[in-house]
């Protein structure tokens, strides 16, 4: 590859490998290369200047996913500190906040890309599309249904049935927040066990959890943290692919950046993201769910073939 040095118009051949990026190709050049439809979507056919900021930001929340998925069993490993549980507990304070802000960058997204829609039918009114995704689903405090959120936004009804799919995953993360922020409540406590961190069967928002499998529940009633850890991420990365394919065939888009590839992701920490999403896939396909969802969609986020 060429870098730039001092002064700047000069370029150094060096040897080198990516390690946090994004490429086209027909296939994975790893097997730990990801793709996702909602990345492949936005940059092959809706890659708008308008949408660059949210979409650059939503890259970088995936990554930092991946990377706090990683730390935790770094952090159980060691034996350096006894407060591990401590700084356990910031690491999982830290995914619910991304998740929170990911679903504002996905409506960012969805907004900015509806502000470019021309409606074949003249008598319909467009209208302006809600800054913020809490805003689009509820309405006094109370959600939205999808007939309600097509009326009131003269949304195709495909998009206004996504919304509604994914408002009792977005709720209970804005809750788990709200709660940790602005009401003062305090994370549950964390505890180290042989292998990994456990938690009683509740985390925040997420009360009475049907996730955990009868062996992974130990006596005392304390049972692994990181497969709610797993379904929060999938369930929040799974509202952004399951937008991307609701828009597709919804709205005629531009032809595609790159025709017959795909767009693919290179991350140190991919690995991490690939044991979750399986892990949770696992879970659902066995009825085990965070959030008694509207109907159970089958979508995986992130996916290692074209």
């Amino acid at each position: 590859m060429w870098m730039p040095i001092e002064p700047p118009e000069r370029l150094v051949k060096i040897r080198a490998w990516p390690a946090e990026s994004f490429y086209f190709s027909t296939s994975p050049e790893s097997e730990n290369d990801l793709c996702s439809e909602f990345l492949n979507f936005i940059a092959q056919v809706a890659n708008l200047q308008s949408v660059q900021r949210p979409f650059s930001a939503i890259q970088d929340d995936i990554f930092n996913l991946s990377a706090s998925l990683a730390k935790l069993p770094i952090l159980h490993s060691s034996t350096q500190s006894p407060g591990t549980t401590r700084l356990a507990a910031t690491e999982v304070e830290y995914i619910l906040f991304i998740c929170r802000s990911v679903f504002d960058l996905l409506q960012e997204v969805i907004k900015r890309l509806w502000d470019t829609v021309h409606l074949t039918d003249p008598a319909i009114k467009k209208k302006e599309l809600k800054k913020s995704f809490a805003d689009m689903i509820l309405h006094a405090k109370v959600p939205r249904t999808a007939e309600q959120m097509a009326d009131r936004f003269n949304l195709p009804m495909p998009l206004a049935e996504c919304y509604e799919r994914h408002t009792p995953m977005f709720l209970k993360i804005r809750q788990f927040r709200d709660d940790l922020v602005h009401r003062g409540h305090r994370l549950q406590t964390i505890f180290s066990g042989e292998n990994e961190f456990l938690i009683t069967k509740r985390l925040g928002s997420f009360r009475d959890i049907n996730i955990w499998r009868d062996d992974e529940i130990i006596t005392n009633g304390l049972a692994p943290l990181a497969p709610v850890l797993n379904l929060i991420i999938n369930g929040t990365l799974t509202a952004c692919e399951d937008f991307a394919l609701t828009l597709g065939p919804t709205i005629k888009w531009h032809e595609p950046t790159v025709p017959n590839m795909k767009l693919y992701m290179r991350g140190y920490y991919n690995e991490s993201l690939k044991r979750a999403f399986a892990d949770a896939a696992s879970r659902l396909s066995e009825g085990r769910s965070l959030v008694a969802s509207i109907r159970h969609s089958a979508l995986s986020f992130l996916r290692v073939k074209s």
